[in-house]
């Protein structure tokens, strides 16, 4: 017989907490009686959320801290259950959608009424309390408490090279720059490599009399030269380390949001590059520009918005050209909401598709469920009726399906089908907890169970914020090998459907 915990007693709160981002942020707080057999116990948990990082008009409207915390108590509280039974994971998931669906319904659009930072600290602390009341582990949540055979440690970028807005001065049009250790089948492997990097790079700087501080994301901050300068540092620190072209690999964070501004660029679909001063190029010519970084390595593996958000020809036009040959990260444009992620990628031919892998945060969805359906959607494991249920009540149904239409697509069926035959990818994302919280690695430590086309990026291999969201993955890790789970990091074959990366296809030779 399945054991059997019962939940109750919730109490919801939130608190105003200091925000790595030198801010103040929001922190949901939760307690709950919990009794299994003959034991019950007090539990408390709590989740913070980032700051500063959802402001959109298009993704989940934050609102005033003090305001934010009274709509916690006013409006969210009130919608707790009395009363949470769980003999198996998809008990968690049950309770998690029909708390969540009561504040996308009655939150106002894009939550912009009781606030996403509301909705999103009540509704992540929510899932984190059932989760660990019931002592089942994330990587079961998804098989619902079977063990898998198989489990995906998710690629990891480290951020090396900050750029763009993030750099005063810079002459680097693109925002960040990554490095990917794939030689290594442990993620702590992984992490060992990523140090050894991250030290090394240094090294070069102080050699070369440059500076070694870093930005928000913990990348280096130094005068580059121009756009490909880090991208040549990278490749010098990997030779010193005698990794090969298959040992490792390269991507970015263009943020090309960043260098279309103003309107009259937006309007005319072009982009300044200002920061490197090449001055202003029409979007065929941007996405030429993208591809010289893509081929500057054979082991270039992704580029995450290459165009701007207001720019979906951008995007088409460059996975149409290159989307067989890098993998190409919808950030902005898709902001996690599945309205534009279902359309985006529903296109049976490539080049009517935005990309091939979706940026998953979940401070762009402000609710846990939503982000858990909108991952499902880009790995192909979603279910339609859940789908629907959580569009409907968005009121985004009916555009969803008029866009479908324009693709030719008949169904949200044959939409979702057409995606999981895609064979995308999903790139977990920080910038989603705060604090001490450990909430964003139960993410990809959920998705590794059901999928290799896991990636995620939480930083440079330093710093207490980044290491918060690094560490559980090496415990877990341990965990489950110790279960006899066989563990193995995502890899090249981790990459989207149809991506070919040269340094491999050489290798075969």
């Amino acid at each position: 017989m399945a054991r059997e915990t019962v939940i109750t007693r919730f109490t919801l709160k939130g608190r105003e907490i200091l925000s790595s981002y030198a801010s103040m942020t929001l922190e949901g707080v939760m307690t709950a009686h919990v009794s299994s057999g003959k034991n019950s116990w007090k539990i408390e948990e709590r989740n913070g959320i980032a700051k500063g990082t959802s402001d959109g008009e298009s993704e989940a409207i934050y609102i005033p801290n003090d305001k934010a915390i009274k709509s916690i108590d006013k409006n969210i509280a009130p919608l707790l259950p009395k009363k949470v039974t769980i003999r198996k994971p998809s008990d968690i998931l049950d309770a998690c959608r029909a708390f969540d669906l009561k504040m996308v319904e009655k939150a106002g659009s894009n939550k912009k009424t009781w606030g996403g930072n509301a909705c999103l600290a009540s509704s992540t602390v929510f899932f984190q309390t059932l989760l660990a009341a019931s002592g089942f582990k994330p990587w079961e949540v998804l098989t619902n408490g079977k063990k898998p055979k198989n489990f995906y440690m998710p690629n990891i970028a480290f951020n090396m090279v900050c750029g763009g807005e993030h750099v005063p001065g810079t002459k680097q049009d693109v925002q960040e720059m990554f490095f990917f250790s794939m030689k290594d089948k442990s993620v702590k492997d992984v992490f060992v490599t990523g140090t050894q990097f991250f030290r090394q790079f240094e090294k070069n700087l102080v050699r070369d009399n440059l500076p070694t501080g870093t930005a928000k994301e913990r990348g280096f901050v130094f005068p580059v030269k121009d756009n490909f300068e880090g991208l040549s540092r990278i490749k010098e620190c990997a030779s010193q380390l005698k990794l090969k072209e298959t040992d490792y690999a390269i991507g970015t964070d263009n943020a090309f949001s960043e260098i279309q501004k103003t309107d009259k660029l937006r309007q005319e679909g072009k982009y300044d590059l200002r920061f490197s001063g090449q001055g202003i190029k029409t979007r065929e010519e941007l996405v030429e520009f993208d591809y010289s970084i893509v081929k500057s390595a054979k082991n270039f593996v992704t580029m995450e918005d290459p165009g701007s958000e207001h720019d979906l020809e951008a995007h088409k036009l460059m996975n149409a050209k290159y989307g067989d040959r890098t993998q190409i990260v919808l950030d902005d444009i898709a902001v996690t909401q599945m309205r534009f992620i279902i359309p985006f990628l529903a296109a049976p031919e490539r080049e009517n598709r935005a990309g091939n892998s979706v940026l998953i945060k979940l401070n762009q969805a402000g609710t846990f469920t939503e982000t858990l359906i909108a991952s499902q959607i880009v790995l192909g494991v979603a279910n339609a009726e859940e789908v629907e249920m959580f569009l409907t009540a968005r009121k985004d149904i009916k555009k969803t399906m008029a866009d479908l239409k324009k693709l030719g697509v008949k169904s949200l069926e044959e939409a979702l089908a057409n995606i999981k035959n895609g064979g995308f990818t999903a790139f977990f994302s920080h910038r989603s907890t705060e604090g001490t919280s450990e909430f964003l690695p139960l993410l990809p430590l959920m998705f590794g169970s059901v999928s290799r086309k896991v990636w995620f990026k939480a930083g440079a291999p330093n710093g207490e914020r980044n290491l918060q969201n690094y560490n559980p993955l090496i415990r877990a890790e341990e965990e489950m090998t110790s279960k006899g789970i066989n563990v193995e990091v995502a890899g090249f074959e981790g990459l989207p459907d149809g991506v070919e990366i040269p340094a491999l296809k050489n290798n075969k030779k």
